[in-house]
């Protein structure tokens, strides 16, 4: 049905526009036809704007069936959805619900948002997409944040048609933040700043890991990805510390970093490169010689220290055994060195 600014205002005064259906639909509205696109850019997803118009047979099908169906409802949680309709609060009646504490009107017939708030988005809608002049009703358009329009559906048709649309609209803006994820992005977005602050890595790249990997277009996206390249910009500064150590051949310690920090950074690039680096390290040579040289320096302290415990006691014969042990097995040592002394 085609309809211009003055066929909507006639059928408003002629038709009775109350809601034939509840209005508790499920779908999430925009609160104005910029917000629209600005969360479209945010979440890197399409527009899905919905043209009705009041009293209209055709229209009000859409409105109370098709867009209440649960299979409509859920493509729409993969989209930013906008309402475009010129009925008032005087037509649709308004609702008061309580939304965070406080008290909100919203729109009677389809409820989430004023009904200055779809009649403001319908000059939106007219502006940028009406042709000749005209908005055909009832319709459906999926637009890209930059308005360009990859899907539209005129009057009724299948559920299929509206589904496949979606679908449409999702393969040219791929990758993009449902309703519930791009909440979970901003309130991780949010405490990063504190994780950070207190050393909390795993924290943060257990919330970014998944969100990065994406390629998308959603500025949300790319403020992750910009979070876990600082990230793994502060293992890498603590890769080289690391690295100081083996250049100094403190190779235990070196290793107990390394390990450190591949654990803290678990999933990412830093933890391949720690652990890469543990695996070169416990291969090399001069490593494990110096490893191996270590625990016998280790193994020969605990014994010097257990043949004087029995020296103390008086224990004479225990204490020499172990010292004779030392002697024959741990005999470049320190601890035989130690105790060569004290005999010298």
């Amino acid at each position: 049905m085609l309809t211009g600014a003055f066929v909507l205002i006639a059928a408003l005064s002629m038709q009775d526009t109350r809601p034939t259906k509840a209005a508790a639909s499920g779908i999430t509205w925009a609160e104005s036809y910029e917000k629209a696109f600005e969360e479209a850019n945010e979440r890197g997803v399409a527009v899905m704007i919905a043209v009705i118009q009041d009293g209209e047979e055709a229209n009000e099908d859409i409105w109370a069936n098709l867009m209440h169906d649960p299979k409509f409802v859920a493509a729409t949680k993969h989209t930013v959805n906008l309402i475009a309709n010129r009925g008032a609060d005087k037509d649709h009646g308004e609702l008061e619900v309580k939304r965070d504490g406080r008290t909100a009107r919203v729109c009677g017939k389809f409820g989430g948002i004023p009904c200055i708030a779809h009649r403001r988005a319908e000059i939106g809608v007219f502006r940028d997409f009406a042709r000749d002049g005209l908005l055909k009703t009832p319709m459906l358009l999926w637009a890209q944040p930059d308005q360009t329009i990859v899907a539209q559906l005129i009057d009724r048709h299948p559920l299929g048609d509206f589904l496949l649309a979606f679908e449409t609209a999702d393969k040219k803006t791929p990758n993009g933040l449902t309703e519930d994820e791009v909440a979970a992005v901003r309130a991780g977005l949010e405490s990063a700043k504190t994780l950070r602050a207190a050393g909390e890595t795993a924290k943060i790249l257990a919330f970014a890991l998944p969100f990065a990997k994406r390629d998308s277009q959603s500025r949300l996206v790319q403020q992750v990805q910009k979070l876990l390249a600082e990230v793994e910009a502060d293992g890498k500064n603590e890769m080289a510390a690391v690295d100081a150590l083996v250049a100094a051949k403190e190779y235990p310690k070196a290793l107990e970093r390394y390990a450190a920090i591949a654990e803290s950074y678990k999933g990412s690039m830093v933890e391949r490169i720690a652990r890469e680096r543990l695996k070169e390290l416990n291969a090399n040579p001069e490593v494990k010689a110096a490893l191996k040289k270590l625990k016998a320096e280790e193994s020969a302290q605990k014994l010097l220290e257990r043949a004087d415990a029995h020296a103390a006691k008086g224990e004479t014969d225990k204490a020499q055994k172990l010292y004779d042990q030392l002697l024959k097995s741990f005999a470049t040592t320190k601890a035989a060195a130690e105790y060569q002394a004290r005999k010298g």
